[in-house]
């Protein structure tokens, strides 16, 4: 199941108290684990993830209140177990932190036939490494590693140097919502501020801290 949530700011600040609200919302998809990964104020990406629900660690996330971009989880264990952290999210991809949303149903073959070697048990890692092989935008390197896994309903939060959010929703839900000065999106719309919206389906989405783009599969 898990759940996923971000933040994009263009001028504006991370609201902790607001984070913290759709944190408890997005928990109610997995509580066995949570992480986040952000890029801070002075342009360095950090991430932080551990075992447990997060409802019991919510003061843990004002460490990224100075981010400027996010993504977050909140792990529903079905592969890998979440007592060992490296099976949670957020996993490592080509310098930067991707989490997800959804279940590889052919993590098997997608192992076999594109020459992967995982180092952890949870089926999320694969996508990174399908990323790191892909060619192109970092975009359309996400939208590859999705392909790759089509019979998966899936969402994919990534985020990268020097600031941008990789947003690919497949069939399972995604929602943004806007302030004057930031988007904050969740798996879930309870929580979210401003004006609430599904993002379309089947479809990339790039949110810099200038402009957001799209492009459908």
């Amino acid at each position: 199941m898990c759940g996923v949530f971000g933040f994009v700011s263009w001028g504006g600040k991370l609201c902790v108290e607001r984070l913290q609200t759709i944190a408890r919302v997005t928990m109610t998809r997995g509580a066995h684990a949570w992480g986040m990964a952000w890029l801070d104020s002075r342009g360095r990406l950090k991430m932080f993830k551990q075992t447990g629900r997060i409802v019991d660690s919510l003061g843990l996330l004002a460490m990224a209140s100075d981010a400027r971009i996010l993504i977050g989880h909140c792990r529903f264990a079905t592969a890998g177990d979440p007592g060992e952290n490296a099976n949670n999210h957020p996993h490592p991809v080509d310098g930067g932190w991707l989490v997800h949303n959804g279940v590889i149903r052919n993590y098997d073959s997608v192992v076999q036939r594109f020459g992967l070697h995982p180092s952890t048990d949870c089926d999320s890692e694969v996508l990174g490494l399908l990323i790191e092989q892909a060619q192109g935008t970092m975009a359309e390197r996400c939208l590859d590693a999705v392909m790759s896994v089509e019979e998966s309903p899936l969402v994919l939060l990534g985020l990268w140097k020097p600031g941008r959010l990789v947003a690919v929703r497949q069939g399972n839900p995604l929602h943004v919502g806007r302030t004057k000065k930031a988007w904050y999106l969740a798996s879930l719309a309870e929580g979210l501020p401003g004006n609430v919206e599904a993002l379309p389906n089947q479809a990339v989405h790039i949110f810099t801290e200038k402009a957001v783009d799209e492009m459908k599969f």
